[in-house]
Order: C-alpha cells, then structure tokens, then sequence
C-alpha cells in the first residue's frame, strides 16, 4: 500500500523498485537515531535553571546534596529538586551561568515517556581570586 503510494507521487514515476527501498531505509534507521539520541541520567534535578543554580550554590557552600536540595524547596516553599533514580531522558539544551563568582553549566533533560524538563548542573569554575595570592 505504501509503496503503491509512492510510486503513484510525480518524483516517482518508472522507479517502481526504488519506493520500497526507500521505506526500508526509513524503517531501519528511524529507531536506531531515536535511540542514539536516549541516554540513562540520575542525580539532582530542578524544575528550572535558576533553582539549579542556587541547588549547585548550595553545594559550592559545602552542603551535600540532600541538604542542598532542601534548602533550596524550602527557600521557594515548593518541591522542586530532587533526586531521580536512573531514568531514560534527552540532553535538550545547556547553558553557561555566572553567579556570584561561580561559573555554572546547567544543562536540560527531556523525561521520557512523561516528557518533563528537568535541568542539573555542575560548578564550571571560579572568577573569585584569592586574597593570600598578592603578590609582595
């Protein structure tokens, strides 16, 4: 029925063997690029960029990340970071984040199958200098 389709299509006319190789071809490497795209994450995840950026603060303060975490649910009176057990999501979107002196990279995951957004992060690096590098 598809290939009848087709070939029935005005690019297709006297290529009546090149409409089902072409289905084939779309039918073998659709899942594998779905696929490739599809990885496991677990950790600390926010609802948004900026609740990862206080969650990864926290945590630059010395704070493990339970106690970080909560620190930042209860400073927004709401649940929103928390730790996900492995999981299948997609990397949707990553970010460079300067506060404070701190450089942070927060990067943002589709869950899959609810399809939520989700971001963690890293501490990147530090702008601050410290004060016993003066030179005399």
């Amino acid at each position: 029925m598809i290939s009848r389709a087709l070939s029935d299509c005005s690019f297709n006319r006297g290529r009546r063997g090149r409409p089902l190789a072409v289905v084939a071809a779309f039918a073998l490497f659709a899942p594998a690029t779905a696929a490739a795209s599809e990885v496991r994450v677990k950790g600390y995840f926010c609802n948004a960029p900026a609740e990862q950026v206080a969650f990864l603060n926290f945590r630059a303060q010395g704070e493990s990340d339970e106690m970080a975490a909560n620190a930042v649910n209860k400073s927004l009176s709401k649940f929103t970071c928390a730790y996900y057990r492995p999981a299948t999501a997609i990397q949707t979107g990553e970010k460079t984040v300067m506060d404070g002196g701190l450089v942070f990279r927060v990067q943002s995951y589709l869950f899959l199958p609810e399809r939520v957004e989700r971001w963690t992060g890293a501490v990147f690096g530090s702008l601050q200098s410290n004060a016993g590098d003066k030179d005399i």
